[in-house]
């Protein structure tokens, strides 16, 4: 199913955004300060409160969404999230860096603990669209990403993730900014496909 613009509102909400609205065809949506996903490891603080607009999905699937970030301050990440509960879920995104390379990768969090694979990103990046793709086969969860001038998906990691086919997940598109305000996404696409 693709949710932008006609399906919007069949979208659950976890942690609600500044604001959303849908404006020529795309979900605008603000974050929130002080917002993101993270549990325990290494950082010594633990935030779980980023904005995730979801549905909720049994079995396999395939969900991409398609958007566009202007980022303001250090940290600021949008892309997909997959949850089972507050100790058992993954994000992927791009997390921006005003002065160095940006951070292009996914957190996997189980048992609550999050452990973080990432690869460096130019910041030009932002000036296309991002696309964020996960895939479910059983307990293996496939993600890619691609930017707008390439056509191949780049796999970033094949994570597990303790569920049973019949457990609903939280599967959606979230935005987070970790530091002291926020800023703005632009989702063109939100697609969920079924699998079996």
């Amino acid at each position: 199913m693709q949710y932008i613009p006609q399906h919007v509102d069949r979208l659950l909400t976890m942690f609600p955004p500044e604001s959303q609205q849908v404006q020529d065809g795309q979900l605008i949506v603000r974050s929130l300060p002080d917002s993101d996903f993270w549990l325990k490891t290494h950082y010594g603080f633990e935030r779980y409160n980023g904005h995730v607009l979801y549905d909720e999905i049994k079995g396999d699937f395939d969900v991409t969404v398609e958007l566009s970030m202007k980022p303001q301050s250090t940290f600021d990440q949008s892309g997909l999230f997959i949850g089972i509960d507050r100790d058992n879920w993954l994000k992927t995104s791009i997390e921006y860096i005003p002065d160095g390379p940006c951070h292009l990768g996914a957190v996997v969090t189980r048992l609550g603990f999050s452990d973080w694979s990432t690869r460096n990103m130019e910041s030009q990046v932002f000036a296309g669209r991002l696309f964020f793709r996960v895939k479910r086969e059983g307990e293996d969860f496939f993600v890619y990403f691609r930017s707008a001038a390439e056509q191949e998906w780049e796999q970033l990691r094949i994570a597990h993730l303790d569920c049973s086919a019949g457990q609903l997940l939280r599967v959606g598109m979230y935005t987070a900014s970790p530091m002291d305000r926020g800023f703005e996404t632009t989702f063109s696409s939100f697609e969920i496909q079924r699998l079996d």
